[in-house]
C-alpha cells in the first residue's frame, strides 16, 4: 500500500469582541482573508462571499493548500474562522493575520491534525 503524506493542520478559531462595523463589512473581509492567505503563502484558486440581511456575512477561499474560510454575527460581535491546509502550510500566519485585523477581545483557537492514518 502506498504512503501519502497527507498531514495538514486545520485552526478553528472563534475571534469574541470584534467591532460590528468590521463583522459587516464583506469587502474588508474578503480583502482580509486574501492578505491573510498572500502572508502565509497560500496560492488563491477561487472565492465565494456572500452578505446577509440585515447583518453578516460568510466568505470563503478555495485554496491548492485547502481553503479559509469565515462566518460573522455581527450582532453578538462574534467570528468563527476556518483554515485549513495540507502539507507545510503556515495556518497560524493566517488566523494571525486575521486577529491584526478584527482585533477581537478574546480568542479561543482548536488546532487538529488532519491526515494522520489509523494507528
Amino acid at each position: 500500500m502506498p504512503t501519502f503524506d497527507t498531514v495538514g493542520a486545520h485552526v478553528l478559531a472563534d475571534f469574541w469582541g470584534c467591532q460590528f462595523e468590521k463583522l459587516d463589512d464583506p469587502e474588508l473581509l474578503m480583502e482580509s482573508l486574501r492578505q491573510a492567505a498572500r502572508s502565509a503563502n497560500m496560492t488563491i484558486l477561487a472565492e465565494e462571499a456572500h452578505k446577509f440581511f440585515p447583518q453578516g456575512f460568510t466568505g470563503l477561499l478555495l485554496l491548492s493548500e485547502s481553503h479559509i474560510s469565515i462566518h460573522t454575527y455581527p450582532e453578538r460581535g462574534y467570528a468563527a474562522v476556518d483554515v485549513f491546509t495540507c502539507g507545510g502550510g503556515m495556518t497560524q500566519k493566517a488566523i494571525d493575520y486575521l486577529k491584526s485585523v478584527l482585533q477581537p477581545s478574546h480568542v479561543k483557537e482548536m488546532v487538529v491534525t488532519r491526515g494522520l492514518p489509523e494507528a
